[in-house]
């Protein structure tokens, strides 16, 4: 038997995305998918943003509208590890795409074949047959994330885990004090944070620092797909306008992907802490993540700063290309 030849260095990362397809995270999917530098293996739904059926279609359908069918899609969880699931119509409109609904009588997109293996196994079963080889970047409440954590999978096992989630010295955009993935499943994230599956976050403190305008979106070329993107990013920006007096929005998904996988140079200042999030029963604190004194929590690094220039000129270029 010949000796196993190591993956090459410059190899596509391999990757798989944990997503609650909203609006910034149907822009991340649409670049990880055609981004040359990854291998998109597969990609995980999990409620949040919007009920799990619609993350199913969304998901389904942005691979298609870029020519990737071949994406394997697997469903998860459809409510929260303990407590009742919240969605954000206000935010990602009805469906989670805004003023743009991605039905199935859209005839410009196939059906997708849904693989029947759930979320939490499919991310434990990649772990476990390509050790440290799979980067799990997980967009959404972490509820398939801590599944799998409760199930035995042991996340040594892959490349890295990453986590767009939490804020900490930034205001929360649910509560006060809380971001919406954490304030959605709070015992995921603490199962998560407690447990060591998580290598890096991206907390408010970095995905807020780039404001992204329709006027942003002028050199998308004029296809279906940049049609679609901008009829949904146009109610995200309707949203932010009333809830955070900006005229523009935040994309933190996309940000976190290039700033974690495509651009790393691009974040400007990161931070390695011992954290833990609340999870009581005050609806205005759970969700909050704080500094733990334990010593014997895992500490996790935080990116804190962005290269907002640089990051809003990478993600666009990078969409184009994507919807082009």
């Amino acid at each position: 038997m010949e000796p196993m030849q190591e993956r090459p260095s410059d190899a596509p990362r391999p990757l798989i995305l944990d997503v609650d397809t909203g609006i910034d995270d149907m822009v991340a999917l649409l670049i990880a998918a055609t981004a040359p530098e990854l291998n998109l293996r597969g990609v995980t739904c999990v409620a949040g943003n919007v009920e799990i059926h619609h993350v199913a279609r969304n998901t389904g359908k942005i691979l298609q509208m870029v020519g990737r069918p071949d994406v394997p899609v697997s469903i998860g969880a459809a409510k929260p590890l303990q407590r009742r699931l919240r969605t954000a119509p206000e935010t990602h409109g009805p469906t989670g795409t805004g003023f743009v609904e991605l039905r199935g009588e859209d005839r410009k997109l196939g059906s997708t074949e849904f693989t029947p293996i759930p979320a939490a196994r499919y991310l434990g079963a990649h772990v476990k047959r390509h050790p440290g080889e799979i980067t799990i970047l997980a967009l959404g409440p972490l509820t398939n994330v801590a599944a799998a954590t409760l199930n035995g999978v042991d996340f040594d096992g892959a490349r890295e885990v990453i986590w767009m989630g939490g804020t900490l010295e930034e205001r929360g955009n649910t509560t006060e004090t809380g971001e919406w993935n954490a304030c959605v499943d709070p015992e995921a994230a603490e199962s998560c944070l407690r447990a060591g599956a998580l290598g890096r976050m991206f907390p408010l403190d970095a995905t807020q620092d780039v404001v992204f305008t329709m006027d942003d979106l002028r050199a998308l070329p004029e296809t279906h797909a940049a049609r679609v993107v901008r009829d949904a990013i146009r109610f995200y920006v309707g949203f932010h306008r009333q809830a955070e007096g900006i005229e523009g929005c935040y994309l933190h998904d996309p940000v976190t992907l290039i700033g974690a996988l495509l651009r790393p140079d691009l974040v400007t200042d990161a931070v390695r802490e011992r954290l833990a999030c609340d999870t009581g029963a005050d609806p205005y604190v759970a969700g909050s993540l704080y500094r733990s004194t334990a010593a014997d929590r895992p500490e996790v690094e935080l990116a804190v700063a962005i290269d907002a220039d640089g990051m809003k000129a990478e993600l666009l270029s990078r969409l184009t290309a994507a919807v082009a």
